[in-house]
């Protein structure tokens, strides 16, 4: 259930608000779940939902409330069958290796020569990857682009997040990424991308001490670690 939406039905419950205006019954509510709920609603308090256009529906009529839910299950149904339709070509487009979205730093996003290779941005993606074939990190790799003034695909400067999402990129390696899973083309752009050693993501852990608390004062001071030091499993 939408944020919005839950807010109005507490508004209408606790009279907050005295009734309801829609445009559309779509507009208002995108789940049969979510009708209910506002149907339920609306009996308990007597106030009325009613609908600007298809014949000034009032929610409060039990034969408005029967035609809204079969709109309501017609509307899902269709918007079902958009979604398969839009997934089933996006899949259709990677099995055959076409890329869909924004390209990446390397390819001609714009014009009639979109998906095409631009050599000054190629050459620039060449060496990072040889860069850090070679051992460099991904922060000395922005801090060169940056002293050799390079245009950054984003923001202002080169970083070493920037960076570190070029060399986990499988399109760099002629790869389309769809549902999580990556369609390798005969031929690779990038020669070397799966050498690349790429980092692991960290785990952020929560914060044991929220907000508003003393850090220093709860700070604590026996060992926390999961695995115990030999010295405190011998005793």
């Amino acid at each position: 259930m939408r944020p919005k939406f839950r807010q109005l039905l507490a508004d209408l419950a606790s009279g907050v608000i005295d009734g309801v205006s829609f445009y559309t019954l779509d507009r208002l509510v995108r789940q049969p779940r979510d009708l209910e709920d506002l149907i339920d609603i609306i009996d308990y308090v007597q106030r009325p939902a009613i609908g600007a256009t298809g014949g000034r529906m009032n929610l409060i009529n039990d034969n408005d409330r029967h035609m809204a839910r079969m709109m309501c299950v017609m509307a899902l149904k269709s918007s079902e069958d958009s979604s398969r339709r839009v997934a089933r070509m996006h899949l259709s487009a990677a099995q055959q290796g076409s890329i869909q979205g924004r390209m990446a730093y390397g390819w001609i996003c714009k014009g009639p020569d979109k998906d095409k290779l631009l050599h000054t941005e190629a050459a620039i993606v060449r060496d990072i990857f040889s860069g850090c074939l070679n051992g460099e990190t991904a922060y000395s790799l922005a801090t060169d682009l940056n002293l050799r003034q390079v245009p950054p695909p984003e923001a202002r400067t080169w970083s070493s997040i920037m960076v570190n999402k070029m060399l986990r990129n499988p399109r760099y390696a002629g790869m389309v990424s769809y549902g999580g899973k990556h369609r390798v083309d005969p031929a690779t752009d990038w020669e070397g991308w799966s050498r690349v050693p790429r980092p692991r993501r960290r785990r952020r852990l929560p914060d044991p001490h929220p907000r508003g608390t003393d850090r220093v004062q709860h700070r604590p001071t026996e060992r926390t670690h999961l695995v115990m030091s030999l010295s405190e499993t011998e005793q």
